[in-house]
């Protein structure tokens, strides 16, 4: 219909018993959320503090989303809290002869408008695992901080994601790409390069590892700041490009300050596409692909 917005707005509350026995799994919620126009791409975006993110693309139309409570006994929560619980015991006594209880879920939001689709879980509850299936077009946006793994496969959309505490996974993609973390590794795996959109691989401590097709066209920029090597399966003519920045304010009481960086920088297949991949701790390694 004409001028018609479409809004969805689902809230999930995930409850796990407290009193769940050893090797018991945590119950999971699911939810199937349609795009406003789903003959057009949408964009999909999902953010956690605490847990992991899957996305995968299938060939339906609709966003279905999954969420996995992390058990308490497993993560050896329940031990911790058991003994923090005690210690307020012995301090205050207010709570004497009452039993604590606690849930083990967390909560849901998935909102649409627009043709963009938004996933998060407050900060304040429990770890949560999300997987995503997206139609294969959509682009996506994925954060997380702490405790997981974000994954991608099958996705010929644009991807950005950000982690933390956490590596980064890409299989299967064929979409620009801006993926980042701080401690693990980043893997890229793509079936086809668009050809001209820079794509880009970072992490600080953690291997950077990229598949692309063995007749891609592309021009590198590779810096490793600290520890690690490069290895490629492509026979590549590299050069070193030393970038200078000068810094001078000693006639203000400060300091002259100069700053080389070094890139190491190649092209294959007569060179195209940017690609950017940097490390500070760890290895960069070009794979050729099918």
């Amino acid at each position: 219909m004409k001028n018609t917005k479409a809004f969805w707005f689902v809230l999930l509350f995930l409850a796990a018993s407290a009193l769940a026995l050893p090797g018991q799994g945590a119950s999971s919620e699911r939810v199937a959320v349609p795009f406003s126009d789903p003959n057009k791409p949408g964009l999909v975006k999902a953010h956690l503090i605490n847990g992991g993110i899957q996305v995968i693309g299938y060939e339906g139309k609709e966003v279905i989303v999954e969420t996995t409570p992390r058990s308490r006994i497993l993560t050896g929560e329940a031990d911790e809290d058991k003994d923090r619980d005690e210690e307020k015991i012995e301090k205050k006594d207010k709570h004497a002869g009452m039993i604590r209880l606690k849930a083990g879920g967390g909560g849901l939001s998935v909102e649409e408008s627009k043709n963009v689709i938004e996933i998060s879980v407050p900060a304040w509850k429990s770890d949560l695992d999300l997987t995503v299936r997206v139609p294969e077009s959509a682009s996506l946006e994925l954060h997380t901080v702490n405790g997981g793994t974000i994954k991608v496969e099958n996705i010929s959309g644009s991807i950005e994601v950000a982690n933390v505490n956490g590596g980064i996974s890409l299989t299967r993609i064929a979409g620009p790409v801006v993926a980042q973390t701080v401690n693990g590794d980043v893997s890229a795996v793509f079936t086809r390069l668009d050809g001209k959109t820079p794509l880009s691989l970072v992490t600080f401590n953690g291997d950077v590892d990229i598949t692309i097709p063995g007749a891609a066209k592309a021009d590198f920029k590779m810096r490793i700041d600290n520890e690690g090597d490069i290895f490629s399966d492509f026979q590549m003519a590299l050069q070193n490009k030393s970038e200078k920045s000068v810094e001078d304010k000693r006639g203000q009481g400060g300091r002259y300050k100069l700053k080389i960086d070094k890139t190491v920088v190649g092209s294959i297949n007569g060179g195209g596409q940017e690609i950017t991949l940097k490390t500070f701790n760890g290895d960069i390694l070009l794979r050729k692909g099918k």
